[in-house]
């Protein structure tokens, strides 16, 4: 009887520690949890806690979930659950190094609730699930004046950046004044002379309005942004100036860009050898130049744009089509750099950025060896296997021709530089320019003379193409509406970051995935989608082969040869038919294969966990029995 007492006893002691462990670690040992992912995903970088140090003003962070929503839902929409609560940790992280100066408030917006209509009042995005039923998953970032800044959506695919996005809401309201950013382009960048109103007006008649590029509105958010007129002959008052595709500016208009660089200004600047955009908006003019450089100003400041050079890399060519009439395939013109692009260099400014994509990008090299006042530091190239080689062209959409001229090299070839120091003038004698007397309303010559060396230390950064942050390469529209294809503008911005002196920033990484996959499981889909493509291909061979052959019957056809035609065309399309259904069971059969293995592997994992832990308690279990029994035994 003292002997089950006892047990009793263990067993009720035992639940009450069970209890007690779990409320300590709940309610006071959270402080002290431990990362053990290998990216650390679930802690802040050391910028984001270099931010929260400066933070002398309480914050609200208000999370917006519709969890009871998520719940009612498709599978597909309860699968946000995971990322929300992913969310969630980041941001009791950021809460646990603000020093009591950030709050966090969880809000389930439940349908006519005032939480609903406060989500809709901030601009949170809001997707409607039934007619009574909407869907938030969003922030908003409030100080106690009422300045808020929101991310609208939280959405799954831009995890790796989820950090970076959550220092800068918080660092644009502490931070609240906006540096000024002048661009001067001989693309329409930014057109700031038309209004929302004005482009609905336009497209309400039919017309295609010419907005800003979307990396300029991103660049809106956090400067105050404007053109600067390519014949300008003075810049001032601009923190950083962006200078994309400069082609054939005026004397005048480089000396302005000379004095500014030499008072100190920090410049932005996208040169290119052959600019796809550009070759598009110009095509209907004539012997227009798609190439771009600020050869006079890049010498003096130790850099130069190889001339009639492209960079290019085996290892990262992406696979794409020049046409749509042509099949995809490996184009040496398509650079796709991940990490192995800038990890070398070990910038901030390129530091894990994992997916960046350039086209037809140049080759840019050191041509000032001695360094005196400055350096030049490369923050941006290819594998060591990249290599230049000329082009010509009128030949750049035949990718053949490019793979031909192409041979593999021994080191990188940089795409982008950073420099940073003092320059000499490159107008030592100034610069004559014309202007009109006001009194007898004629032209004459004037001479501009200003500063031969710097005045102030200043920093410039370099990029070999210009295509890159077009709307085209760097955005996607997804369900969620229109997201990152790459991080491309996350390179622009934070170029710009840099020159506006936010180093705090800079320091924040991308991250990598919470729901990181197995090897084994990478492998098998790897070798099911390489069947699967080479299927396509043979199907796409087949689809080319009848095309040509109908070509043919066409020719026919104006030679009225028509019961032939009619006879061979019926003959041939049953031929397809049949082939083409026999090779898609192909298809499909291999698919099927693939996600069988998947599933099979799956299965396997399930059990294995299912299996374990039980397992070892089970074990654990008879080796305390087992003890147990001996123990009584030597009592007896």
């Amino acid at each position: 009887m003292k002997r089950q007492t006892g047990n009793y006893f263990v067993v009720t002691l035992s639940a009450i520690i069970m209890v007690l462990t779990v409320y300590i670690g709940n309610a006071w040992l959270k402080r002290f949890k431990v990362d053990m992912t290998e990216e650390k995903l679930y802690t802040i970088s050391n910028g984001s806690k270099e931010i929260l140090k400066k933070l002398n003003t309480p914050l609200t962070l208000k999370l917006y979930y519709s969890k009871t929503s998520a719940n009612k839902g498709t599978e597909g929409l309860r699968i946000f659950n995971n990322y929300f609560f992913y969310v969630k940790d980041l941001l009791e992280e950021y809460v646990a190094h603000s020093r009591n100066n950030l709050r966090l408030q969880v809000i389930d917006p439940r349908p006519d609730t005032k939480e609903e209509e406060d989500a809709s009042t901030y601009g949170l995005k809001k997707f409607q699930l039934t007619e009574t039923e909407k869907y938030f998953f969003g922030l908003v970032v409030e100080n106690n004046v009422g300045t808020e800044k929101i991310i609208e959506f939280f959405d799954p695919g831009q995890q790796e950046n989820l950090e970076y996005e959550v220092t800068r809401l918080i660092y644009s309201v502490i931070n609240p004044r906006k540096k000024n950013v002048g661009i001067l382009s001989s693309l329409p960048i930014l057109n700031d002379k038309i209004t929302p109103y004005m482009a609905q007006l336009m497209r309400m008649q039919g017309k295609a309005p010419q907005e800003s590029w979307i990396i300029t509105k991103l660049m809106q958010e956090f400067y105050d942004v404007k053109n600067i007129e390519p014949d300008t002959e003075k810049i001032s008052g601009l923190d950083i100036l962006m200078i994309a595709h400069p082609k054939k500016l005026s004397e005048k208009t480089l000396w302005a860009i000379d004095q500014y660089v030499l008072g100190g200004g920090k410049v932005l600047l996208f040169v290119d050898p052959y600019s796809i955009v550009d070759n598009v908006i110009s095509k209907s003019r004539a012997g227009a130049e798609k190439k771009s450089n600020l050869k006079k100003l890049m010498n003096k400041w130790g850099i130069e744009l190889e001339e009639k050079k492209l960079a290019g890399d085996r290892f990262l060519s992406g696979v794409g089509r020049m046409n749509a009439r042509m099949q995809p395939q490996r184009l040496l013109a398509l650079l796709e750099c991940d990490q192995r692009c800038g990890s070398e260099f070990k910038d901030a400014i390129t530091y894990k950025l994992g997916s960046m994509t350039f086209l037809y990008p140049g080759s840019l090299k050191v041509i000032d060896k001695e360094q005196k006042d400055k350096k030049i530091y490369p923050i941006l190239g290819t594998t060591e296997k990249g290599n230049s080689y000329k082009f010509s062209t009128w030949k750049l959409s035949d990718p053949s021709y490019l793979w031909k001229n192409f041979k593999d090299g021994s080191k990188p070839v940089h795409l982008a530089y950073k420099i940073v120091g003092k320059f000499d003038t490159a107008f030592p004698d100034g610069v004559k320019i014309k202007k009109k007397d006001q009194k007898s309303k004629k032209d004459k010559e004037v001479l501009l003379t200003g500063l031969k060396k710097s005045t102030k230390e200043s920093a410039i950064i370099v990029f070999s193409d210009v295509d890159f942050i077009h709307d085209q390469f760097s955005f996607k529209n997804s369900v969620f509406g229109l997201g990152l294809a790459n991080e491309n503008s996350t390179l622009v911005l934070n170029s710009l970051e840099q020159l506006g002196g936010s180093r705090e920033l800079l320091e924040v990484r991308s991250k990598g995935r919470f729901n990181r996959s197995f090897d084994v499981v990478d492998k098998i889909e790897f070798d099911a989608e390489k069947n699967t493509a080479e299927k396509v291909s043979e199907i796409n061979k087949r689809i080319e082969s009848f095309e040509s052959e109908l070509g043919e019957l066409g020719r026919k056809i104006n030679e009225g040869n028509i019961g032939l035609i009619q006879n061979e065309g019926i003959k041939k399309k049953k031929e397809l038919t049949k082939v083409i259904a026999k090779l898609k069971g192909e298809l499909r059969d291999v698919k099927r294969e693939g996600r069988e293995k998947i599933e099979k592997l799956g299965s396997n994992l399930q059990y294995l966990n299912t299996l374990f832990m039980p397992s070892i308690l089970f074990i654990f279990g008879i080796f305390f029995q087992i003890r147990r029994k001996k123990g009584i035994r030597k009592d007896s």
